[in-house]
């Protein structure tokens, strides 16, 4: 039987290896920019909550952020991320940490940042609202947060279930289910969003994001009025909003800490 914990960092490898470039890391930068409307990080210091490969780390640095930390609970997403900044950004400063965003103490020792990115990470930390709460606590006072976090749906039950089930059964069940439900996702995406599935801006491509979903577990979601109620209780105000694409994706929020 195989954890009930899915190795989100094995993931991160592969696609490292696989997928990563320089292309990629520039639609990362394009990400970034456009979903925070700035052209520039420059002299602003940025902290990578649940960093996976790195790849959003350096695309900070790219675009002149001076201190950069990415984070992650996984050492192997540390090694894949560590791997990728020597390929991509083998002269910067960046910094990688294996550190638990639930551990308020181990958090402020990293200090506090300008802009602090934890996109599709919280809710796969088995302690969503509480992790929250902490990357609230590193966000300096006027600086950004940037969370996405799974939308609450009707499906969403179910889905917890599933993943549940993947990391319960031996690796074959796990590739049956991959490819059973890779058909699903696709026409279902396809369906929704009128848009090629395989044709994707950021993170990882299609086929490492169905085994991502799949298998990330543990697994929240949230309503979009229960993430800014919570943020907003902690002296925040919401700047933007993105709705996820899909009913059960992840809803963008971009938060300014006030400044008292």
């Amino acid at each position: 039987m195989t954890s009930a914990i899915f190795d989100f960092g094995s993931n991160w490898q592969e696609f490292s290896r696989r997928r990563i470039d320089r292309d990629r890391l520039n639609n990362a930068s394009e990400s970034l920019h456009s979903l925070l409307e700035k052209k520039t990080f420059d002299g602003m210091s940025f902290l990578d909550v649940g960093c996976g490969s790195g790849l959003f780390s350096i695309a900070a640095h790219q675009l002149g952020a001076t201190k950069v930390v990415g984070i992650d609970i996984n050492p192997r997403c540390i090694e894949s991320s560590q791997n990728n900044r020597e390929r991509l950004a083998p002269q910067s400063r960046i910094e990688f940490h294996v550190a638990s965003v639930l551990d308020a103490e181990q958090l402020r020792q990293f200090g506090a940042f300008d802009l602090v990115y934890a996109w599709g990470s919280l809710h796969h930390t088995g302690s969503m609202w509480r992790a929250l709460g902490n990357v609230a606590g590193c966000v300096a006072p006027g600086g950004i947060l940037i969370v996405a976090i799974y939308n609450k749906h009707i499906t969403s039950p179910a889905w917890k279930v599933i993943k549940w089930i993947y990391n319960q059964v031996p690796r074959i069940v796990q590739r049956f289910m991959i490819y059973l439900f890779a058909g699903v996702i696709y026409v279902a995406k396809l369906l929704v969003t009128r848009s090629n599935p395989l044709k994707k801006e950021r993170g990882m491509d299609f086929w490492f994001d169905v085994i991502d979903w799949i298998g990330g577990y543990p697994y929240e979601y949230a309503a979009p009025t229960e993430v800014t109620r919570s943020i907003c209780n902690r002296g925040f105000v919401l700047q933007r909003y993105v709705l996820a694409q899909v009913p059960t994706g992840c809803n963008e929020f971009v938060f300014r800490r006030l400044l008292t």
